[in-house]
């Protein structure tokens, strides 16, 4: 019996490899396909424009807040911030330019110094946690967050456990103050000053601007709506991608090939282009996470190719509606909270 149980063991370990071996040579593949179109090139002039313009479009904020109404101020900074958060994203995945050193450059000024987050604890925890170790219940840190509350797991405190369902929707609308004390916490433990510097004024201009020319409580309520728009659209985003796609066992996660972790644990959210400007093209998730690098004017074109490709070889391609997605979210919530 024993001898039985041996050999389905190395029967099974040789399919595996085998078939880790397999989806090796097919995203080898694919990255041919991809390469030889040259869709991995950013466009720089495109991008030299787009980040000149949102900058300027940031100082020109500073200046309306003298001349236009509240409501008008709100929507614009609004959409500006989400657009910053986007750029910002784009720039520490050295999206904008060959030059790796341009895209430290700008993602500093992008990211600390116009929306005050820090960029070096984004890159450990959005470009290494997550993107190398995707739904990881042990390294994945953004599905980590908040004792747990967006994996199966049941965390430290057993109210978030058993009340996830609702706890989810909560934790995403406050997820931005979250980010700010993770970040300033990380920036401070690793002694990088000059980043916390560049970062802080942040929360300084902004308030200043608005005390000299509103009453202070409106002022204070103007930067909350504001911080909550934005970060509520962002976290909305992210949280569509991976929440309720499979997690992996972080023991095992190495057994993985790489093509073959990122289609289990990522999704897709089709739509038309107004569905593209809201997520930031991030809702091509699959290809992002295939391809970081991978300028986001032509993640569509990338999109096609590897719909076609894993068509073509049976490799699973999760693609779902805004909507759709929102019910995969919920029923797995319900699933994890009677765990």
């Amino acid at each position: 019996m024993h001898f039985l149980i041996l050999w389905l063991h190395i029967g099974y370990i040789i399919i595996y490899m085998e078939n880790k071996k397999q989806y090796t040579l097919y995203f080898e593949e694919l990255k041919q396909r991809v390469f030889q179109k040259k869709l991995q090139e950013p466009s720089h002039i495109y991008w030299i424009v787009h980040i000149v313009f949102t900058i300027g479009a940031y100082i020109f904020w500073l200046y309306l807040v003298w001349k236009i109404s509240l409501i008008y101020l709100l929507i614009y900074f609004y959409i500006l911030g989400v657009e910053l958060g986007f750029i910002s994203h784009d720039l520490i995945h050295n999206q904008y330019f060959k030059n790796t050193k341009l895209n430290v450059f700008f993602s500093y000024i992008c990211a600390n110094f116009l929306i005050g987050l820090s960029r070096s604890w984004w890159m450990k925890k959005h470009n290494i946690d997550h993107h190398t170790f995707t739904n990881s219940d042990i390294h994945d840190s953004d599905i980590r967050d908040y004792d747990e509350i967006f994996t199966k797991n049941p965390g430290k405190s057993i109210f978030f456990h058993t009340h996830k369902i609702v706890l989810f929707w909560f934790a995403t609308s406050i997820l931005y103050f979250n980010l700010i004390f993770l970040s300033y916490k990380y920036i401070l433990q690793h002694k990088k000053y000059g980043e916390f510097c560049i970062s802080i004024w942040y929360f300084f201009l902004l308030p200043t601007v608005l005390f000299l020319q509103y009453w202070f409580y409106l002022s204070c309520l103007v930067l909350i709506v504001i911080y909550m728009l934005i970060w509520v659209h962002l976290a909305f985003v992210f949280m569509v991608n991976h929440i309720g796609m499979e997690i992996i066992d972080g023991k095992i996660i190495k057994e993985y090939s790489w093509l073959d972790l990122q289609t289990r644990t990522s999704r897709n959210i089709r739509g038309w282009w107004i569905v593209h400007h809201f997520f930031g093209w991030l809702n091509k998730q699959i290809e992002h996470h295939l391809f970081p690098s991978i300028p986001r004017n032509k993640i569509i074109a990338v999109a096609k190719e590897t719909k076609l490709f894993c068509q073509k070889h049976g490799i699973r391609y999760h693609e779902v509606t805004f909507l759709e997605s929102i019910k995969e979210i919920y029923c797995t919530l319900k699933t994890w909270n009677t765990m």
